[in-house]
């Protein structure tokens, strides 16, 4: 995991995993990341998970994060449910409607007001909600 986080900062930084340890040598040995904070600089350190290994009174309880995290939903799931995302009419044939990038709309339209809130980039509207939007 620490060669990996060494990976990710050397290419965010267009730089080697050895620059980058260099770079952020915290004296002790080792490399840790330096930020601020209002009582003044502080530094994050990578977390050893070996050390805790052989602990004598190590409690750490791992969290089933699975449960807690928002499920995606699929293109089958949106268009079975038969609900247009505009409108709201159930029990209609939708299609899907695709934008290249959401940073890219405007946010003038309602549609495209829509995909910003959803952050999504495709919406299932019904036939009428599509027509709408490709010829206002």
């Amino acid at each position: 995991m620490e060669y990996s986080c060494l990976k990710t900062l050397a290419g965010k930084h267009n730089s080697t995993s050895r620059k980058i340890i260099r770079k952020y040598r915290d004296g002790k040995g080792g490399w840790s990341i330096p930020y601020k904070t209002a009582k003044g600089d502080k530094r994050r350190e990578f977390a050893k998970f070996m050390d805790c290994k052989n602990a004598d009174n190590f409690n750490d309880t791992i969290v089933d994060f699975v449960k807690y995290a928002r499920a995606r939903t699929t293109f089958e799931d949106r268009l079975s449910a038969q609900v247009c995302e505009l409108c709201g009419k159930t029990d209609v044939p939708l299609e899907m409607h695709h934008v290249n990038k959401v940073k890219n709309l405007k946010g003038k339209q309602f549609w495209e007001m829509v995909m910003i809130a959803k952050k999504r980039k495709t919406l299932a509207v019904c036939k009428n909600c599509h027509h709408k939007i490709h010829h206002p």
